[in-house]
């Protein structure tokens, strides 16, 4: 994430795109430097009031005319707050500052990397007089670990997901074989219902026809005996 910067042009800076200018050229921004010194920027600044680190730029990208984001990485063995930021230009002059009483861009903690990314708003300065001279390729490779682990991590998050869904497919599979066997039971209990229903009848008839024939038989045993 890049934050958003409006520093202020030096005069020495500015007599630097002035000369360029005139020449054809345009200026180039090659250094970042930074320091710990908290106060309000002044125009007249040739350098920061407390540096403690100078930096390549190792990527950029002209957003506007006059807006250019930039990024360097801050490492090496030292620890201290950014509370105040130049930008250098290829022949060291301090194009501009960025400062503030009170507050602090960052912090650069001991033995590890900070990454300086920066919108750089250069809205005082004629449109396109400005460049920026990187090495990306630095940039790479400071951020390959970090990226390398981003890219882990990723790949395990994807990994988890899978499985998951595995174990998804797996339930859902389960499901529908025990929804199946169910249908299949619940068949079967009917037809077996229905046979109930068929043998039961089937015994009621049969319990009928031998009413009907021991009447018939008492019958013509009381006409025998008796006389019709």
């Amino acid at each position: 994430m890049s934050t958003a910067l409006q520093p202020v042009i030096t005069k020495a800076g500015l007599a630097a795109i002035f000369n360029a200018t005139n020449s054809g050229f345009s200026a180039e921004i090659t250094h970042i430097v930074v320091g710990t010194g908290n106060y309000t920027p002044s125009n007249e600044q040739k350098t920061l009031r407390n540096q403690v680190a100078k930096y390549p730029i190792a990527g950029g990208e002209k957003l506007t005319s006059t807006l250019l984001h930039l990024s360097a990485v801050a490492d090496g063995a030292s620890a201290f707050w950014v509370r105040e930021i130049g930008f250098l230009l290829s022949d060291g002059t301090l194009l501009a500052v960025w400062s503030h009483p009170t507050e602090a861009l960052a912090y650069k903690p001991a033995g590890d990397q900070l990454l300086l990314a920066y919108d750089l708003s250069l809205a005082a300065l004629p449109a396109n007089s400005v460049t920026i001279n990187t090495t990306a390729a630095g940039l790479n490779l400071t951020l390959a670990e970090p990226l390398a682990a981003m890219a882990s991590a990723l790949m395990g998050e994807q990994l988890r997901n899978v499985l998951q869904q595995d174990q998804i497919s797996e339930l859902m599979e389960v499901q529908r074989i025990m929804l199946a066997r169910l249908g299949h039971l619940q068949t079967r209990i009917e037809q077996a219902e229905q046979i109930h229903a068929a043998d039961h009848e089937g015994l009621l008839s049969m319990g009928i026809a031998a009413a009907d024939s021991i009447i018939s038989t008492q019958t013509q045993l009381t006409k025998h005996l008796y006389g019709a």
